[in-house]
This record gives C-alpha cells, structure tokens and sequence, in this order.
C-alpha cells in the first residue's frame, strides 16, 4: 500500500515544482546564503506535499472515469490498490504538514543579499502569511480546475498555467522577496505553451484510436481542434521567447543585460519541445518528456549554469 500511495503523489510530476527555486537563481547573490537555500528547498517539499494531495483528491473524484482511460487505468486509486478512505487521510496529513510547515516560512524572516528586495508587509493576511496565502491560492485553483475548468477549453490550459505562476511566487515569498512579474509572465506562458502541446497530443491519441467523440476523454477537448491548437502553439512559442528577452533586459537588478547570454537556451529548447510534439507525437505527458529527452536536458541544464554564474557574479559585485 506504502508504494500505492507514494506513486499516487506523483513524484514524475513534482518535476513541475522544481519552478519554486526560480526566484533562488534570479536574486542575485541568493545562492550564497544556505538560509535561503534551505528555506527554498523547504518551500519546493512543502509545495510537492500540497501538490501531491492535490492528486490524491483529483485521483479519488475521478476513478470511475480512470478505469475507462487507457493509461489512467493503472492508478492505484483506480485500480484499487490504493483504498479511497487510505487516500483521504493521507491527503489530510499531507495538508497538515504543509500548514505547520508554511506557518513556520512566514514566522521567520531570514537575511538578504543587499541586492534583494525584501518583500513589503502591511496589515494585509496575505503579506502577514504570504507562503500560506499562497499555497491556498494553488489548492483553491487546483480544485476550481478539478471540479469546472478542465471542461471548458481555453479557461482549462488557462488555469493550468496560473497553478504554475502561484509555484513561481511561493518560491519568492519562501524567500521574502520581491519577484519580477516579467518572470511570473515567463512562468505563465511557459505553462500555458506546455498545457496547449498536451491538449494537442491527447487529441492526436483520440484521433488514432478512431474515436470521434474527444468529449468522452476530457471535457475540454471538444472545444478544440488540432489546427486551432497548432494555431495556439505557436502563438504560445512566439510570446514566450519574446517576453523572455525583455525579461533579460536590466529586469533583476543584474548591473548589465549579460543575461541576455541565456536567451538562445531559451529559444532552443523551445523549438526542439515543439519538434518532439510534432516529429515524434510527444507532449501529452510533459514531465517524462523532459526527463527523457537528452538534448532537452542540457539545454535546460546549461540554462540553469549560466544563469547561476551571472547571479552569483552579480550578487558578489552587489
């Protein structure tokens, strides 16, 4: 049963939480202070522990339409090895350890780098307690998604994207920072490019299969259709790299736009996504492509180098 549960948290897709260290690599100079690092490492479990029960309920509302799907089928809810009352109360505890965990983030305040921007606080419960306001910000979106928007196309990738623009800001208020809203932006588009490649490839199995009604997979799949959704790839694509160069220019108190270096990263593993969702119909689960495609990993890993090497050249200059 210990498995059952532990494959029902989804550890593959924590990968997508791996967003909560974004505002450790771009406050310069954040790397060099283990407070910090610590404190976004407790945000990144604290925000996978809440993720995680996030799928235990999703998991638990939908089993009957899981044991109609191809691949959801073997769930351990859907399948039965995981009994539905286990689920539940392993959700609860999860959620616990995230409040106490959470209450602890925000009751304590760390030191900054002198070229962070401390994160303002006013009579507002959302600045006294901002990684709680957050987290239930995310559950609360996660569950709106769970129960209406997943049905209703365009709202769904929409929503989808905002969970990860809220993984974005609990990495910076785990911090107590200020965070760019050009990374937000950054964050957001990104999601939404990757929710859309999902969309299209789900569509693409359907299509395969020979069967004709999408609205029998997922409700929100009526509403679209692989040329409009090749339409909105590529829009996604466009605007991503666009806001990620502005985001380079003199946007994080970087003394130059050296940052810039980091834009032809940026443009190559969005292309070569974009290749694996149309040369090798790739796309429809997000977190194994990126784990398994090599060339996409060293963009991504060399992405992660440089833009540590300027904030740290950047935060010993500060």
């Amino acid at each position: 049963m210990i498995p059952s549960f532990i494959n029902s948290l989804r550890p593959r897709q924590w990968t997508k939480n791996f967003i909560v260290f974004g505002a450790l690599f771009f406050v310069p100079g954040a790397l060099l202070f283990p407070e910090l690092v610590l404190r976004a490492i407790l945000g990144f479990i604290l925000f996978c522990f809440a993720a995680g029960a996030g799928y235990l309920f999703n998991d638990v509302r939908d089993r009957d339409y899981d044991r109609l799907h191809p691949r959801k089928c073997k769930r351990p809810i859907a399948c039965g090895s995981l009994p539905v009352p286990v689920a539940l109360i392993g959700a609860f505890v999860l959620i616990a350890i995230v409040v106490a965990g959470g209450f602890w983030l925000d009751l304590h305040t760390p030191v900054l780098p002198e070229a962070a921007t401390p994160l303002r606080s006013d009579g507002l419960i959302v600045y006294q307690y901002p990684f709680m306001s957050t987290v239930v910000g995310y559950l609360a979106v996660t569950l709106i998604y769970s129960l209406w928007m997943r049905n209703l196309a365009i709202l769904d990738v929409l929503f989808l994207s905002v969970g990860f623009v809220l993984r974005a800001v609990a990495g910076a208020v785990a911090l107590k920072v200020e965070i760019s809203p050009w990374l937000l932006l950054c964050t957001g588009l990104l999601a939404l490019y990757l929710a859309l490649g999902k969309r299209r490839q789900e569509l693409v199995r359907i299509n395969s299969n020979g069967d004709s009604s999408p609205a029998n997979h997922r409700g929100a799949l009526s509403g679209y259709t692989i040329p409009l959704l090749d339409q909105f790839l590529i829009i996604a694509a466009s605007v991503n790299v666009m806001s990620y160069s502005l985001y380079t220019f003199r946007a994080v108190g970087h003394p130059d736009n050296r940052l810039m270096l980091t834009i032809p990263f940026v443009i190559y593993g969005l292309f070569r996504y974009h290749t694996l969702i149309y040369n090798e119909d790739a796309g429809e689960a997000p977190d194994e492509v990126l784990l398994k495609d090599k060339p996409l990993m060293l963009s991504i890993l060399l992405w992660a180098l440089c833009v540590t090497f300027l904030m740290l050249s950047s935060g010993q200059q500060g």
